[in-house]
């Protein structure tokens, strides 16, 4: 009897061990269930959010600045309309130095709200700059300052956690006939800026390695001044693209590999040889490649948009709208918005002064104030990458 009251307790035991394992396990995948939620849910918030979350627990500091959960919410970023913000380059006359950089948020309706004023990532008093590129939420910026007018220094500026790092001197030439543009190479997994100069050498800069090097002078060429209103090369599918020679076609410049390419333009009077053809430049709307250029005729400008759908396609070109105008020179587009709008940067020539506007809309939508005057701008996507982190 007591061997069997014995093997009856053993029994309950083993019964009540493997209740303990059951519940051990259920309580580790509840855990794990809950991390996962709350990586969704934080991996979701404005960046501003997340820096007050850091303090909250030290497990989700840690988390956040995981490249994990960086790439993790940059993703969900470029898919959310509200991490879309403007970065606007002012011109405040009324100040002593009166560059200034606002960040606001960014909507088709009301087209900047929760406008703010930020520092500039250097420390003197800025005396020129220039916006190259934007990507993944980080900006690539020239800046020249009062004291050193012609020491014009590249800067690599997160907006949204105000990060920043300067970049190498440029190595292999002292000229400014250059501009910029700065991509990402999945296959070195580094992010990349490449000058493109007139006359002198192209050089990329990858940041891992820190230098400068030397690249084959491009085959087709663009007068890329430092005081003119030439873009950027445009970077979409792992390729910088510029305007060829006579734009008849346009360049393109893989950074994986560094071969040049031609991509072939649009049909339909891009070009138009009997009309006076003011302006033209290269950009990239949602992901798209597209070209734009202006055309005066019988004193009317007459700006046309073209998007490739199928990149490498020529016959993919497609002609988005048109404008007509008899004041707004020049005008360059900034941003492709879901509902179908396209932010469009433009000047207005009897007022002599930039606005911004949508495609659809006939007057500027900002400023809203003749004292309010802005040079440039760009829009960005929020993110947690760091500047300084890349190097």
């Amino acid at each position: 009897m007591a061997q069997k009251a014995n093997r009856s307790k053993g029994k309950r035991v083993v019964k009540h061990s493997k209740e303990i394992t059951k519940m051990d396990v259920d309580v580790t995948m509840g855990i794990h269930l809950e991390e996962e939620i709350i990586t969704e849910i934080l991996s979701r918030l404005p960046v501003r959010s997340l820096f007050r979350f850091k303090c909250v627990l030290k497990s989700w500091m840690k988390l956040i600045n995981e490249r994990y959960f960086v790439m993790k919410h940059l993703n969900h970023a470029k898919n959310n309309q509200n991490s879309q913000k403007i970065c606007l380059l002012n011109n405040n006359l009324s100040f002593q130095y009166g560059l200034s950089l606002t960040l606001a948020s960014l909507s088709s309706v009301q087209l900047v709200e929760d406008v703010q004023q930020v520092d500039w990532p250097c420390s003197g008093e800025v005396m020129s700059c220039k916006i190259y590129y934007c990507y993944d939420g980080l900006a690539l910026i020239g800046v020249s300052e009062y004291h050193h007018l012609y020491n014009i220094k590249l800067w690599l500026w997160n907006p949204s956690t105000r990060e920043s790092m300067v970049l190498p001197h440029l190595k292999f030439s002292e000229r400014l006939d250059f501009t910029c543009g700065l991509g990402y190479d999945s296959t070195s997994n580094d992010y990349k800026i490449f000058k493109i100069g007139y006359e002198s050498h192209n050089e990329i800069l990858a940041l891992k390695s820190g230098s400068w090097r030397r690249i084959d002078k491009h085959p087709a060429g663009i007068e890329p001044l430092w005081w003119s209103t030439v873009d950027s090369p445009a970077f979409v599918h792992e390729a910088f693209h510029w305007f060829g020679s006579l734009s008849k076609s346009v360049v393109s410049f893989d950074i994986s590999n560094e071969v040049y390419g031609e991509i072939p333009m649009p049909d339909g009077r891009f070009v138009v040889s009997d009309l006076n053809q003011l302006s033209f430049g290269i950009s990239v709307l949602g992901g798209l490649l597209c070209v734009y250029s202006t055309h005066a005729h019988q004193r009317k400008f007459n700006f046309n948009l073209w998007v490739m759908k199928d990149y490498g396609v020529k016959e993919s070109w497609n002609k988005l709208f048109n404008i007509q105008s008899t004041d707004l020179y020049p005008i360059t587009p900034k941003y492709w918005f879901s509902d179908g709008e396209v932010l469009l940067r433009c000047e207005h020539l009897v007022r002599n002064r930039f606005f911004f506007k949508t495609s659809k809309e006939s007057s500027g939508l900002w400023p809203q104030s003749d004292s309010e005057h802005f040079v440039n701008g760009f829009v960005y996507t929020e993110s947690l990458i760091s500047p300084k982190l890349l190097a």
